[in-house]
C-alpha cells in the first residue's frame, strides 16, 4: 500500500513502463501463424517501441512536422529523423515538403502504416484483456476506478505545458 505521495510517484514510475513492456511479449513470433492474416505487417515492421510510438502518433495526428514529431516523442530532431527514415524505407510513412516553406518537412502514415498500427493495437488489447481475466472483480474495479484520475494526471501535465 502506498502511504506517501513520494511512494505513489515512485510506484507509478515503476509500474507504468513494466505494464507497457509486458504487453509486447504476447505478440506472435515470426514462425507462428496468428489468426489475423495481416499480422505479417507488424512482424515485418520489426520496429522498436519508439518507432511504434512514432507511427501511432502519426496515425493519431494524421500528419505533423518533423519538429512537432520530435517534441511529441521527447527526442532530438536527429533521432526522430533516423526513425522516420527507417519507416519511410519500409513504406509505413511518407515525407513531403511544405508548399509555402520548403524547409518544413511533413510526415504522415501510409495506409500500410495505419494498418500496422491497427493490428498492433488490437494485439495489445487482446493481450491486456487476457491479463485482466486473472484479476479478481475487486482488482478490476479498482483499476476502473483509477482511470479518471490517471486521465486527469495526463491532462494536467498537458494543461501545464500549454500555459508556458
Amino acid at each position: 500500500m502506498v502511504r506517501h505521495e513520494t511512494e505513489l510517484t515512485a510506484a507509478l514510475l515503476d509500474i507504468t513502463p513494466k505494464l507497457v513492456r509486458r504487453l509486447r511479449p504476447d505478440m506472435p513470433a515470426d514462425d507462428e501463424s496468428p489468426a489475423d492474416p495481416t499480422w505479417h505487417e507488424v512482424v515485418a515492421l520489426r520496429a522498436t517501441p519508439g518507432q511504434l510510438t512514432l507511427l501511432y502518433t502519426l496515425v493519431e495526428r494524421e500528419r505533423c512536422t518533423m519538429q512537432e514529431l520530435a517534441e511529441e516523442l521527447a527526442v532530438a530532431p536527429s533521432t526522430a529523423t533516423a526513425m522516420v527514415k527507417r519507416l519511410v524505407a519500409q513504406g509505413y510513412i511518407e515525407r513531403s515538403h511544405d508548399d509555402a516553406d520548403w524547409r518544413t518537412v511533413w510526415v504522415q502514415p501510409t495506409e500500410t502504416g495505419k494498418l500496422a498500427v491497427d493490428i498492433y493495437q488490437q494485439a495489445r488489447l487482446r493481450s491486456l484483456h487476457c491479463r485482466l481475466k486473472y484479476l479478481s472483480d475487486e482488482e478490476r474495479a479498482s483499476i476502473q476506478a483509477a482511470l479518471p484520475a490517471l486521465y486527469h494526471l495526463i491532462e494536467g501535465k498537458k494543461l501545464e505545458e500549454g500555459s508556458r
